[in-house]
């Protein structure tokens, strides 16, 4: 039993008035849901917490948009729109059993990779929504990608926003640029400069194959000059 789930179970007497709970980085869905459960059920205490956070966790949905297959790997909530603007707005959402949280981390701040990873699906997530709409199946090459890291942040709310600042559209690939920012209680914490191309898959796995076929042969070709250099040299 979580040391959040224990709080939901204090009788009515230990905390003197109401206290708020703010969900920060680390939690899952499961958890949440099995904590609300047990606070509904707990009618004996009745305790002074309020867990609305934990609720709109729970209904707020992760971001689907962004090329991910397991939903513990998603980093986004949904993105939405900054009136008169090209800029859009998401939350950081981390899971602690996502891929990039499975060996060890150091210190109390958020790894740097996660920011990255986040910030990747942020752009993947925005063009796919709000560009072109989920119609087809769509590939993302990445042309550029820096990135600046002015302070830490840490496991607590956090905020992701990325703005376009070039589109160029056509029917065979849409070119973009774009600045992407990491914010916590108001301070910019990351920010990554990124241009990038979408194609439709169908064209991409074309060129891919034939690319992946002329890698393999010439490591073929490489590996038995090679052989051949060894043997009589």
């Amino acid at each position: 039993m979580s040391e959040l789930e224990l709080l939901t179970l204090l009788p009515d007497k230990i905390l003197d008035k109401k206290h708020k709970i703010i969900l920060g980085q680390g939690v899952n869905s499961d958890s949440i849901n099995k904590i609300i459960s047990t606070h509904r059920k707990n009618v004996d205490y009745c305790n002074n917490l309020e867990i609305d956070s934990l609720e709109e966790f729970v209904k707020n949905k992760k971001n689907i948009n962004c090329h991910k297959q397991r939903n513990e790997n998603i980093l986004i909530g949904r993105s939405k729109a900054i009136e008169q603007s090209n800029k859009y707005v998401m939350s950081l959402v981390i899971d602690e059993r996502c891929e990039l949280m499975v060996d060890h981390q150091t210190g109390q701040h958020i790894q740097g990779m996660l920011l990255i990873e986040a910030s990747r699906q942020a752009f993947i997530a925005v063009t796919e929504e709000w560009i072109y709409g989920n119609n087809i199946s769509r590939y993302y090459v990445i042309n550029n990608m820096a990135i600046n890291f002015s302070n830490f942040i840490f496991p607590l709310p956090a905020l992701i926003s990325f703005e376009f600042i070039e589109k160029e559209i056509n029917e065979r690939r849409g070119h973009f640029k774009g600045i992407i920012q990491v914010t916590q209680n108001k301070i910019i914490c990351a920010t990554m400069d990124v241009s990038f191309t979408v194609y439709p898959s169908v064209f991409i796995y074309e060129k891919e194959n034939s690319l992946a076929e002329l890698a393999v042969t010439t490591t073929l070709l490489n590996d038995s000059q090679e052989f051949l250099q060894v043997k009589h040299g």
